[in-house]
């Protein structure tokens, strides 16, 4: 499920699902019990070091909203008065009372984490004494309402019915449907314009509508770029599919993201937020996870997150470990079964100082190795899961990066300043004997390709206290990659290639909220970065070096109407770039690719009813691209990079979520895209040459029902998504269909105090189908290649908090 815009995504099912739903418990909540004996007391409400100013109310609940993720509204306007400060560690219900306090209104709980303001009743009150205990406030029933949610993908923390333009938000915490989302291929069945090859894990690529330049892994510079808080982690690397572990959300910002974020970034941003250490209270949690998957070979996993406060209120640590091992389904016929297991672990360690109520510091680690034993292609059909091997083609992916962020406020401002340093190495080994020829070698032979990116990073910003009107910044990126390749066969091993880039990048920006009219407001973004691209590449045939050194401007423009809480209709415009640099091993007269620019406009519009039952989002989007920069094969299967023409891009998104029955959620998305090469890099007109791996058109339909068991809050859900037909590349020779198939899935959960039980399947309905046209870049020119969906698949998990 995703949350759209301000949607929530609560889901599924009616009544006659309860009978069955009771004998899987009967026999399933015992174990539980006997594992993990739980208690019936009541954990205490958690505590938030709060540090919000004086003013108006409006402001005070949004900051309040944003410190501790609770949702707090009310019917109609909210009062005009001006709130006290907050400072201290305290609960949501202690800090409304604050807030409230002599007003003639109060905060009603109507939820878990969410609070109704309305008219506190005009009853005596006696002296207080000493003696005498405040009362518990009763939750009192009322109708669901829509959470404010924050959004910081934009580099300060703005809500999101402010935010002018396409956004799409995944909730991770306590959301039923991403228990199991662990990737981003996960995320983007519940994301419209989210596409991600499947080359296997760690090799991905993801696009955003339809900026899809190429599927192979090249040295092009990636159109999206992957966001981990404060840390940019992949400039031209694959995405190193950080497990979603412990994760609060992942924003996915669609449209060029240049102002904010530079280079790159021409389809959006991948924007992963992780849970931050608590201050005030210890807990942690454990998960343990197993699955089987048909025609293939079990899996198993764990995860464990601790939370320890080291010193009250100022300074906690926040440590999330996991191992998991993902089940293989493609048979290499005479060799091995079930060959494409996958291994991962990894894990996060943060921690936060927090010395006075105005500054705050975090440091983050992150390590994740992930290690796949064979790749996942077939040759014959995408009806089948085997093939015949020569030889294992396994896959390295080891993930490390560092952060330090502190933030406080300096008079009436708010500074914000990062460094943070990624190490993302990636190896990987193929079979070339289809090309061992054309390197001098006979028989079988084995490419293995190497490679070492790094980033470092450092960023200030500048915003006015309290308010996000506008934000200034400067930031510093260096990003280095380094690729050695060698083919070997019994006797001999060549070098193929060995490049070196390094991307330096200075840059200024900012951007500016200003009203216009009653209800209309204009946000302008700049970006003004100076980059230095620096190539150098030795091969068979010798080698050569390049240096490019620009300035660039990326602006953006929106103007947005607000009419009420719930509603904006926006109209925005940003442009993109990415440098241009040295093509290695090209066959051109000229080894160097120029810089490729891209300029969106985007119309959209989101609306709740009144009720907050039903909520609408919609938007029209036209991109104009020009030099696209393209990863492309050559005859002897390696890669190079060339600029290849002119594109055009237009679609459409829709989104909707209805609330019809207190418990039930139904949600459906879907988009079409119109996305073509129109002329070649010599203006020369091409017909119907779409651009690669997005899809034309995908379709979502998910529904969920929470109701009580017992004792057991249970929730079950379905969701049925399309994806529609999709081409591998605008390459005459490699123009491969692939998409059109839908696939299904079922998902329950049962929570009792401080136990889950979750279950789900995936692929409910084993449908057959080529998720990807491509594995192997050595034999694809010979024959088809095929990456199956995963079969059936079923998943459980048992967790414990405290």
């Amino acid at each position: 499920m995703v949350r759209d815009f301000w949607l929530t995504s609560r889901i599924s099912w009616r009544s006659p699902i309860r009978r069955r739903a009771a004998a899987f418990a009967s026999w399933l909540l015992p174990c539980a019990e006997l594992f993990l004996p739980v208690t019936p007391a009541r954990a205490r409400e958690p505590q938030f070091a709060l540090s919000i100013p004086a003013g108006p109310i409006g402001g005070s609940l949004s900051a309040l909203s944003q410190a501790t993720g609770a949702s707090v509204g009310m019917a109609g306007a909210l009062p005009q008065f001006h709130a006290p400060p907050l400072r201290g560690s305290m609960g949501v219900a202690a800090a409304l009372r604050r807030l409230l306090a002599g007003s003639g209104w109060r905060a009603v709980q109507v939820g878990a984490s969410a609070y109704r303001i309305e008219r506190a009743p005009q009853t005596a009150r006696r002296p207080a004494t000493p003696e005498a205990r405040e009362p518990a406030e009763a939750i009192v029933p009322g109708p669901p309402l829509t959470p404010d949610i924050v959004v910081t993908g934009q580099k300060r923390a703005l809500l999101l019915q402010d935010v002018a333009m396409s956004v799409s938000i995944v909730p991770l915490d306590g959301q039923v449907s991403s228990r199991f989302a662990t990737s981003s291929r996960d995320l983007s069945l519940s994301v419209e314009g989210l596409a991600v090859t499947n080359l296997g894990p760690g090799r991905n690529r993801q696009f955003i509508r339809g900026v899809a330049d190429s599927p192979f892994n090249g040295p092009s510079q990636s159109t999206v770029a992957v966001q981990l808080d404060e840390v940019r982690i992949t400039f031209d690397a694959p995405d190193p599919d950080i497990r979603l572990v412990d994760m609060e959300r992942v924003e996915i910002l669609k449209g060029p993201q240049g102002p904010l974020y530079g280079s790159g970034a021409l389809g959006g941003i991948y924007h992963m937020v992780s849970r931050k250490p608590d201050l005030t209270a210890t807990s942690g949690s454990m998960r343990i996870i197993s699955e089987a998957v048909e025609h293939g070979s079990p899996g198993a996993g764990g995860e464990a997150v601790l939370n320890l406060p080291l010193v009250a209120d100022s300074l906690a640590v926040r440590g999330v470990g996991y191992v998991t091992r993902s089940g293989g389904w493609i048979d290499n016929l005479g060799r091995n079964r079930n060959a494409n297991v996958t291994q991962s672990s990894g894990g996060r360690l943060a921690a936060r100082w927090q010395p006075d109520p105005d500054w705050t510091i975090d440091l983050s680690g992150v390590v994740q190795n992930m290690n796949s034993k064979d790749s996942q292609y077939v040759t014959a059909s995408d009806e089948t899961v085997h093939r015949n091997a020569r030889v294992p083609e396994p896959t390295d992916n080891d993930f490390k990066s560092a952060a330090a962020t502190i933030q406080g406020r300096i008079g009436a401002f708010d500074l914000l300043a990062t460094t943070s340093y990624v190490d993302h190495r990636v190896g990987y080994q193929l079979d070339s004997s289809d090309a061992s020829e054309q390197f001098g070698l006979r028989g079988q032979s084995t490419y293995r390709d190497d490679r070492k990116y790094t980033i470092l990073n450092h960023e200030l910003r500048l915003s006015p206290a309290g308010s996000s009107l506008w934000l200034a910044g400067l930031s510093f990126m260096q990003a280095r990659s380094h690729n050695e390749a060698s083919m070997s066969s019994a006797m001999t091993t060549v070098a193929v290639e060995s490049l070196d880039r390094k991307i330096t990048e200075f840059a200024a920006f900012g951007e500016l909220t200003m009203p216009l009219i009653a209800a209309v407001k204009a946000t302008a973004g700049a970006r003004l970065f100076r980059s230095i691209a620096e190539d150098e590449a030795v091969e068979q045939a010798g080698g050569s070096s390049d240096r490019i050194v620009k300035t660039f401007l990326s602006p953006s423009l929106a103007v947005s109407w607000t009419p009420g809480k719930r509603s904006i209709l926006y109209l925005r415009y940003a442009r993109g770039l990415r440098p241009g640099g040295l093509a290695p091993l090209g066959q051109s007269v000229s080894r160097r690719f120029d810089s490729d620019e891209l300029g969106t406009f985007d119309l959209g519009i989101r609306h709740t009813l009144p009720g907050s039952s039903l909520s609408l989002g919609a938007s029209l989007f036209h991109t104009s691209w020009s030099h696209i920069q393209s990863d492309y094969l050559l005859p002897n299967g390696l890669i190079s990079t060339r600029n290849a023409g002119k594109g055009r891009i237009y679609g459409i998104e829709t989104t909707a979520e209805w609330r019809p029955l207190t418990g039930v959620t139904l949600s459906a998305g879907g988009s079409y895209l119109h996305a073509r090469l129109v002329s070649t890099e010599a203006g020369l007109e091409v017909d119907d040459r779409r651009l690669p791996i997005a899809p034309d058109a995908t379709g979502r339909l998910a529904a969920q029902y929470d109701f009580a068991l017992g004792s057991w809050a249970t929730s079950l859900s379905a969701q049925a998504n399309y994806v529609g037909r999709s081409r591998l590349t605008f390459d005459e020779n490699l123009d491969r269909e692939m998409g059109n198939y839908t696939t299904a899935s079922l998902a329950a959960f049962l929570r009792r105090n401080r136990v889950t039980i979750g279950a789900r399947i995936d692929n409910l309905l084993d449908v057959k189908g080529d998720s990807f046209a491509f594995g192997n870049p050595f034999s694809i020119a010979r024959a088809p290649q095929y990456t199956p969906l995963r079969p059936r698949t079923f998943t459980l998990s048992l967790a414990r908090t405290w």
